[in-house]
């Protein structure tokens, strides 16, 4: 049996009070910066996809500051109101024990705290709209009013505005209600009406790629495409034993262990519904595989409607011990991971932490900066996200990926060709002195300290850079 109400109450408020404790010291993925910097630069869509996240970080920031307590807040205040919508959703046919056993294996999941809490990118807002989704979707089964499918076409919208993958879960409630008693709803004039509001919320995509040559959508299908050299079929296999099974590990059993039979009509499709999303979940990734790399964190959607599916496993099979102490597994290998991604208690020196200390040396011997940086693509442009006076951040290329910073250093580079830009800092992880002089005419070394690393010993590459 889990805890009374108050009791569980009482370990939220801790948990996210932890959380919120050590936001501004939890150093989240370098991914989380490039998100960022979309922020500051706000678009009706990015050369990497769809534009929510930017704006989710852009609330944050403006309420306090560009700093990591407002990247970490987005996470934190996602994961609340993902484990309430779960909770909500569960209760609709579950006891609330249940229920409860639901949303605390959800929130607890490392998968979820390293995807949610260790990072903020648009798998951020896509887990929250995938979540409402599916809760205004069980609303509608229980209740059969109207109005909830508006809430799932608006749901619906800005989850795709939050990302592409979304898609997958259209399908699954579309293969839903092909094969329940509610295919009846293609011949209502809401059905469509709610298809078009989803619509009209994702057309700043839809715009933006046709004003952009359609690059985000290619970028999303070509980027991850397998060498030709790698076999679809072992790809696949693989990819489900070093990625599903780690990161899903218990929570793939719910949809093959539960069944429906002893439910009244209406709960029966719920458990039918969850259990459709997670097979289509599965099969959509798995082809996947067979065609691109699949990265983990893609996975993190597939345990809402698990973790549902894994409540209704509590009442229903005799393993209720082993779902408590599972839970505690979970949330103590959380706690473990989240102190571990902080930059005072860490247990385990990253290389990411490599990066942010190198930085921060930086700010102190260099405390005035020009609000211009240069670096050479994206992956290096995230790091600058540590530079004390936030400036503007530009890319070269220097045969490495740009993606968005390509489109908004086209101006610059102008400038660079012109000789109308007189003078440039230049930062970068790799020394790439011989690139700069296709751009300047002179370049000259900063000296910049050094960060020993498992017996390496790292630096920044700056340049002082200059036009004649």
């Amino acid at each position: 049996m889990i805890s009374t109400p108050r009791s569980i109450y009482l370990c939220l408020f801790l948990y996210f009070a932890l959380m919120l404790g050590i936001a501004p010291i939890n150093i989240l993925s370098f991914d989380t910066y490039y998100y960022w910097d979309w922020s500051r630069h706000l678009a009706l869509s990015y050369y990497d996809g769809s534009p929510m996240i930017a704006y989710f970080i852009k609330c944050a920031t403006l309420l306090f500051g560009d700093n990591l307590f407002a990247l970490n807040f987005v996470g934190i205040i996602v994961t609340v109101i993902c484990c309430g919508v779960i909770y909500k959703t569960a209760r609709f046919f579950l006891p609330y024990e249940a229920s409860w056993i639901a949303a605390l294996s959800w929130l607890f999941s490392p998968l979820v705290t390293m995807d949610i809490l260790k990072q903020t990118t648009y798998d951020t807002p896509l887990t929250l709209f995938w979540a409402l989704t599916l809760y205004y979707t069980v609303k509608w089964i229980q209740t059969n009013q109207i109005k909830e499918l508006y809430f799932i076409g608006i749901s619906a919208g800005l989850m795709m505005l939050s990302k592409y993958t979304g898609i997958v879960l259209i399908l699954s409630l579309l293969i839903f209600l092909m094969f329940s008693t509610y295919r009846s709803i293609f011949k209502t004039k809401h059905f469509y009406f709610a298809t078009i509001l989803a619509i009209i919320i994702f057309s700043p995509v839809i715009l933006w790629n046709y004003q952009n040559h359609w690059q985000s959508f290619i970028y999303q299908l070509t980027t991850h495409r397998l060498n030709h050299a790698v076999t679809p079929f072992y790809n696949a296999i693989q990819t489900f034993f070093t990625s599903f099974l780690p990161a899903l590990n218990i929570m793939l059993l719910p949809p093959f262990l539960v069944r429906s039979k002893n439910l009244d009509k209406k709960n029966a499709l719920i458990v039918r519904l969850c259990r459709i999303i997670c097979f289509t979940f599965l099969c959509f990734y798995l082809y996947t595989a067979s065609k691109a790399e699949i990265r983990t964190f893609w996975l993190t959607p597939y345990l809402i409607s698990s973790t549902i599916l894994f409540g209704y496993c509590y009442i229903i099979l005799p393993y209720r011990k082993l779902a408590i102490s599972l839970i505690v597994t979970y949330s103590v290998v959380s706690l473990c991971i989240l102190i571990d991604n902080t930059s005072k208690f860490h247990l385990i020196n990253s290389k990411k932490l490599v990066f942010y200390h190198l930085m921060q040396q930086f700010n102190s011997t260099y405390p005035q900066l020009p609000h211009t940086i240069l670096t050479s693509g994206w992956f290096q442009a995230r790091m600058m996200f540590f530079l004390k006076n936030k400036p503007t951040i530009y890319t070269l290329g220097c045969g490495t990926a740009q993606n968005q910073y390509g489109l908004w250093s086209t101006a610059i580079h102008k400038e660079i060709a012109d000789k109308t830009l007189k003078e440039a800092l230049y930062i970068d992880r790799y020394d790439r002195k011989s690139c700069l002089k296709k751009y300047f005419d002179h370049c000259e070394k900063i000296p910049t300290q050094k960060y020993p690393f498992r017996h390496k010993e790292y630096a920044l590459n700056v340049y002082r850079c200059q036009n004649l």
